[in-house]
């Protein structure tokens, strides 16, 4: 018993020693992990091998040097094992002021079985970019362009931290084979004038995915029915979301197989204005599940709920400013969830780095903003790495591989509302009753050759495109560069991208009707008058600077009203029309999310109600209905809220009404608006909506106001009330059925009502009588009633209804129009009024009719022969009392025969 313990003990530590089996350096880091460094062979001096086959095993390396790792020149950290000459020797990297734009690594790696291992991890640390080639297949690339990269392409940007920060992804054993491996590097400068070059690697083997959460989640491309998930892992697996719309219960699940560490996962099937909680992970492993990890759904178009949205700008720079203006806009917004954030651009400063982007906005947010907050971004300046080592990429969106467009997923398919733009650049996306354009003021379209400014570019015709195809109410265009401000940035003296957006680009938004126009860049908080057409009026005039603007010119009030709507002098909200017009735009830069500070000659720009260069914050507006108000939520060195300016804007108000009413049935009268209401002709009342009585017949006028304390606008409703008619009559049809007209008429209430009669005439204005219906007196139920015309006219028909009271008053209800284009030439209808009953023969020509008319009995009591002419032809029928069949036949045999009731 003893020998059998001792070996299921022995076995169970195998076990533990197989399972706890660790990952394999197979190439390691220089210096952190080995003194003497790992030998790489590399080659500089200006080599171009765009033409040579360097990647593969067999390549002979002529004239290539040997350096352990680290390698690298330059006097800042990190440290390295391998000095790179700085000259134009075979290895070297180039003399100062001209470095060469590439150098070349090569690394042979045994690996005896590559399937013993789950995974690869390339783990790198280069200054300025990075590609890494196995086996002449590339596995992994970093701040540069999409491939294929030349010798003499430039990295996107200057790298921060000159190469001290390790840069990791995953990739699949596949890339390896038994045996002899190699691995071939790329490191492009950003520059010529760089002032170094640095590369190390390590490589290991995976005996597991287990990986770490390094960015996100957050919430990308979010519409009624979907969202996107987006998060980073430190190694590639694959990808797994489940959710459902409790905490802890998650019946719903999407994978993707796929071996990433970009996950990008897409949830369909979910159901508009609905909260879902989520997690995240992979097939075997969850990293994230807490109670902030939920998403609300857009809301349907036609909601009525109060929408609420926040707009961030120029964020990115890991300041205190920059937490305290996220703290101060989550505490004021309290448990609402926010339907969508908008981002101005410059998300990380200052060259947009991948790096950048981690430290200064993933890291900064990811704990609470990004987890369930829609994010939608725009470009500004420094996301396209504003440096003059990346001079000749700004504002380059051929490629569009930049860590800004790499991070950010966006709807540019149209899968969100409003026009497709099939760009990364910009997009237009509806939230309820709200549509949103997110442009891209600083990169180019057209091979290089236009910007956002240039009226007839791809951008800006997608833009005419999309605001001429939009049928929301509200209106809200954001980009990057403001047209007016003062603050850091001076929107006169910057012409080439601020004067050129005012004087060449909004004209087109003010003409479309937009309501909010949204920017960041100058680095402060500046709100605008409502502005209209403050721009030169044609391209030959001079500019409309600062010290040009004028209220009674260049604002569509032509007064000094700020729309704080506070009860204050001057401060009544905006009010103007829906639709696609020039009614007058909001201009509002919100620039001190992160950056904050500076001021340019003239601040404050005299267009702007409100400036702050002082304190940081954000935007927060909210849409409920035909109501807009927008709030500066800025800080005072903390994460309190201090709202620093407010403005509110109302569209349709101001209306009069005409009202008919029935004496004494009440009717509501109900404010076309969202807020506060006041109603002086009806005992003051405070609600939304009032009752009116109507007990006495006339016209009376009632008027709602908005009770801000100076009555800023007002809806008018003129009431005329009025007697009862003894029918409420709902609908009246006529339709055409195989050669018989189908009349029906539904009645709601009725009210001392006899009878209803049905009448028919060929031109509409001598009408001839066919039916009595006899009805209850009154009714207060829903009735339904029909007759059917057997014999309707060839041609033109019209059938008149009217109702009798007691009274013997009579109420024309309607007229109804039939076009017969039926084959049948002949046809016959009976015309009864009390004594004088005839019988109306229609025919197409004219004929010989033989008319007979019995009784109930089958006795013939009447025979007539007789001829007709083309036409309605009437003859009398002098008959007693009683009921009949009436039988009518003309030479082709055609019979009609029809019952008739003499009273």
């Amino acid at each position: 018993m003893k020998k059998i313990q001792v070996l299921l003990t022995a076995i169970f530590l195998v076990l533990i020693n197989i399972s706890a089996k660790a990952d394999d350096i197979l190439i390691p880091f220089g210096l952190a992990n080995n003194a003497a460094g790992t030998a790489w062979k590399y080659k500089g001096g200006g080599t171009n091998l765009d033409a040579v086959v360097w990647k593969s095993l067999t390549y002979a390396e002529p004239s290539w040097a040997t350096g352990n790792s680290a390698l690298g020149f330059g006097a800042s950290p990190p440290l390295r094992s391998t000095a790179i000459p700085e000259d134009a020797t075979a290895g070297g990297g180039g003399v100062v002021g001209a470095r060469y734009p590439t150098m070349y690594f090569r690394k042979t790696v045994n690996i005896a079985n590559p399937s013993s291992y789950v995974g690869f991890k390339i783990s790198a640390k280069f200054d300025d970019a990075i590609i890494v080639w196995v086996n002449g297949v590339e596995a992994y690339r970093n701040n540069i362009t999409a491939s294929p990269a030349l010798y003499a392409s430039l990295a996107t940007a200057a790298i921060t931290n000159n190469g001290a920060d390790v840069f990791s992804t995953t990739i699949a054993s596949s890339f390896f084979v038994a045996g002899n491996n190699i691995i071939a590097v790329e490191i492009h400068q950003a520059a010529v004038s760089s002032s170094d070059l640095f590369f190390d690697m390590e490589l290991t083997g995976l005996t597991s995915l287990s990986a770490l959460l390094t960015r996100g989640p957050y919430l990308q491309v979010g519409n009624e029915t979907g969202i996107t998930i987006r998060w980073r892992t430190d190694v590639a697996t694959n990808s797994r979301v489940t959710w459902g719309t409790a905490f802890g219960t998650y019946p719903n699940i999407v994978d993707d197989a796929t071996l990433v560490t970009e996950h990008i996962v897409r949830v369909n099937g979910l159901t508009a204005d609905t909260k879902y909680f989520y997690t995240i992970g992979s097939t075997t492993q969850t990293l994230q599940a807490t109670n902030t990890n939920y998403v609300l759904t857009a809301p349907l178009p036609n909601t009525t709920r109060k929408l609420r949205f926040s707009a961030i700008g120029d964020c990115g720079n890991a300041s205190a400013n920059q937490v305290n203006t996220k703290n101060a806009l989550l505490a004021y917004t309290g448990t609402n969830d926010i339907d969508a954030t908008i981002l101005l651009g410059d998300n990380a400063y200052s060259s947009g780095t991948d790096n950048e982007f981690q430290l200064e906005f993933f890291d900064i947010y990811k704990d609470d903003l990004l987890r369930n907050k829609k994010l939608y971004p725009a470009p500004g300046n420094h996301d396209y790495g504003n440096s003059s080592a990346n001079t000749g990429n700004v504002g380059n969106t051929a490629v569009l591989s930049m860590p800004y467009h790499r991070s950010f997923s966006v709807p540019t398919a149209g899968e969100c509302g409003g026009v497709a733009s099939n760009s990364k650049s910009y997009y237009s996306f509806d939230i309820g009753d709200v549509h949103f354009l997110s442009l891209d003021s600083y990169g180019q379209q057209n091979a290089n050759t236009t910007k956002l400014y240039d009226t007839l570019g791809t951008q800006a015709l997608w833009v005419k495109n999309d605001l001429a195809a939009n049928t929301k109410k509200w209106v809200v265009v954001y980009f990057h560069h403001p047209p007016y401000t003062k603050t850091s940035h001076d929107s006169d003296a910057e012409s080439a991208d601020l004067g050129r957006m005012r004087e060449d680009f909004i004209r087109i938004l003010e003409r479309y009707g937009v309501d909010l126009v949204l920017n960041g860049h100058s680095h402060g908080y500046e709100r605008s008058y409502l502005l209209k057409n403050y721009y030169k009026a044609t391209a030959a005039s001079a500019s409309l600077l600062e010290t040009n603007f004028s209220i009674a010119s260049h604002t569509a009030l032509g007064t000094n009203q700020n729309a704080k709507y506070d009860g204050t002098a001057s401060s009544c909200a905006y009010t103007y029309n829906s639709g696609k017009f020039n009614h007058g735009s909001m201009y509002i830069v919100a620039g001190s999310a992160g950056q904050i500070g500076g001021t340019s000659t003239g601040y404050p720009h005299n267009a702007m109600y409100y400036s702050n260069a002082i304190e940081g914050g954000s935007l927060y507006f909210e849409v409920e209905g035909n109501r807009l108000d927008g709030k500066f939520i800025s800080h005072n060195g903390t994460s309190t809220p201090i709202v620093r300016d407010q403005f509110t804007i109302f569209k349709d108000v101001n209306k009069v009404y005409n009202v008919s009413a029935t004496i004494n049935i009440p009717t509501n009268l109900t404010a076309t608006w969202a807020g506060n209401y006041f109603w002086p002709n009806n005992a003051n009342a405070t609600t939304k909506s009032v009752t009116i009585a109507n007990n006495t017949l006339g016209t009376f006028t009632y008027r709602v106001r908005d009770a801000s304390g100076v009555n800023c606008f007002e809806d008018v409703y003129n009431v005329t009330v009025t007697a009862p008619t003894p029918v409420n009559l709902i609908s009246f049809n006529a339709k055409l059925e195989k050669e018989k007209v189908l009349l029906d008429w539904v009645t709601a209430t009725e009210q001392n009502n006899k009878f209803f009669t049905v009448e028919k005439s060929t031109d509409g204005i001598s009408f001839k009588f066919l039916h009595n219906l006899y009805t209850d007196i009154n009714s207060t139920n829903i009735k339904n009633y029909s007759y059917t015309d057997y014999n309707p006219f060839f041609g033109t028909s019209f059938y008149r209804l009217s109702q009798t009271d007691v009274t013997g008053a009579v109420t024309n209800l309607g007229i109804r129009k039939i076009e017969n284009k039926s084959t049948d030439l002949f046809s016959v209808y009976v015309e009864n009024n009390i004594g004088n009953v005839k019988a109306m023969i229609y025919s197409k020509k004219t004929d010989q009719i033989v008319m007979k008319v019995f009784d109930f009995t089958g006795r013939e009591v009447l025979k007539e022969t007789f001829y007709v002419t083309s036409g309605v032809n009437q003859k009398k029928l002098a008959l007693q009392k009683g009921s009949y069949i009436l039988s009518v036949t003309n030479t082709s045999n055609k019979n009609i025969t029809t019952k008739l009731m003499v009273n």
